[in-house]
């Protein structure tokens, strides 16, 4: 499997957390690879050795990448076979990666994809916050006009927007994108996902501020921001019978029935209110 004319990179995803998180494939070819290319190689030897995997491990990382690549594509081209891994996740989600997968891909050698964990996928199907697109725009800038321009970029988005963030300045670039997205955009803050101490917090940028406080904000973060939708006035029309009846049935506050049925329906949040404030006079 490992043994080509030339050699094959192999892109493979490890845990980001958890170290069950790994798929049998990656094991199998952590193992059967001539040598594992690796952004910290301490990192990647816990790994290997706690599924005592004795390949050799390999530093390539932004700052030796520039002499490293003629060595790897070198040792490709004699037919060894090498295991490309970040240090947690999937490689070339921001890391080094794609430079040698692009030097390996220009030489015509062979690149295998192994999937597995990927922090921005695992954030974004718990968030509650995705419908139909997503974009992931790695780490989030800086400068503080920087990130003003990335909300304003935002603003009338209609697909998910993906981030990192470091726990440092996580509430400091919410205080700052809430000056263009306001109070009303909802967005989720995902830290260390699938580690013991693993928490989301939901809701509007002020509920996550809030959230935020009642705990230190220490490790990995994904920020996960939902999309725009320009809602209209709803009419009856709109809410199908049935769904009215169901939830009359179940003790709720008006203001979480017409935010459901906002989200379920694409109308505006505070007509359907108005809705639900008249229906009994309407029956």
């Amino acid at each position: 499997m490992y043994d080509h004319p030339t050699g094959a990179l192999y892109v493979v995803a490890t845990p980001i957390g958890n170290l069950k998180d790994i798929t049998l494939r990656a094991l199998e070819v952590l193992k059967g690879v001539h040598f594992v290319a690796a952004e910290d190689t301490r990192v990647t030897r816990s790994l290997l050795d706690h599924y005592g995997i004795d390949t050799p491990c390999v530093s390539y990382n932004e700052h030796n990448r520039t002499e490293k690549t003629p060595v790897f594509l070198h040792r490709l081209e004699k037919g060894e076979s090498i295991a490309l891994v970040s240090d947690a996740g999937t490689p070339l989600v921001s890391d080094p990666g794609s430079f040698l997968v692009e030097e390996v891909l220009s030489r015509g050698l062979p690149v295998h994809p192994v999937p597995g964990a990927s922090a921005p996928i695992a954030a974004l199907t718990c968030s509650g916050l995705f419908r139909s697109g997503f974009y992931f725009g790695g780490f989030l800038p800086r400068k503080r006009n920087e990130l003003l321009k990335t909300a304003e970029d935002l603003l009338h988005r209609p697909d998910t927007h993906v981030f990192f963030e470091s726990p440092n300045r996580i509430e400091k670039s919410l205080e700052i994108m809430r000056e263009v997205l306001g109070d009303e955009r909802r967005l989720a803050v995902v830290r260390e996902i699938t580690k013991r101490h693993e928490t989301l917090c939901r809701g509007t940028i002020g509920d996550v501020l809030d959230c935020l406080a009642r705990s230190p904000v220490k490790g990995e973060i994904v920020l996960v921001i939902e999309g725009w939708e320009e809602d209209r006035d709803a009419t009856l029309d709109d809410l199908p019978p049935k769904v009215l009846q169901a939830l009359s049935e179940i003790s709720l506050p008006p203001s979480e029935k017409a935010r459901f049925l906002s989200r379920a329906f694409g109308v505006d949040r505070k007509s359907v209110y108005r809705l639900l404030e008249d229906l009994p006079e309407r029956r």
